[in-house]
């Protein structure tokens, strides 16, 4: 038992010198390429291949994130005043469709025996509003 402890142990440290050291030559190879550059002549492909990338400019640094809050409004918009709107006239409502009972070449009569002056779909009735007629009924708005 205590053999294969020792084994195992041995083995580690074996593995982890040549792990350092294979990082090791891999840094080194990395340095003596050249640095990436784009081809003047094609700026999608690079200039020499392989190569390394470019050492940052400035060692990067952590920075904590600040979220502010928005700055209270505290003036008040101002008020405007607005004279009041002049009474409109009221607007009337249409009425319900009428059927229509006959027509001639001069307008239309509905059930009611009311006239509606005009040709085709547009006529108008007698207080001068105007009706649209729809098939066997006519509305006035």
């Amino acid at each position: 038992m205590k053999t294969m402890t020792k084994t195992i142990s041995a083995l580690a440290c074996t593995m982890l010198l040549a792990g350092g050291h294979a990082w090791a030559q891999e840094k080194a190879a990395s340095e003596s390429l050249p640095m990436c550059q784009l081809d003047p002549r094609d700026s999608s492909k690079l200039a020499v291949e392989p190569c390394r990338p470019a050492p940052p400019v400035q060692p990067r640094r952590s920075v904590a994130q600040v979220i502010g809050r928005m700055p209270v409004q505290r003036t008040a918009s101002p008020v405007v005043p607005m004279p009041p709107l002049p009474p409109s006239p009221a607007v009337p409502m249409p009425g319900a469709p009428q059927p229509i009972g006959a027509c001639d070449t001069g307008g239309c009569r509905d059930a009611a025996g009311a006239r509606y002056n005009g040709a085709g779909n547009a006529t108008l009735d007698a207080n001068g509003r105007i009706c649209h007629r729809n098939g066997a009924f006519i509305q006035c708005f």
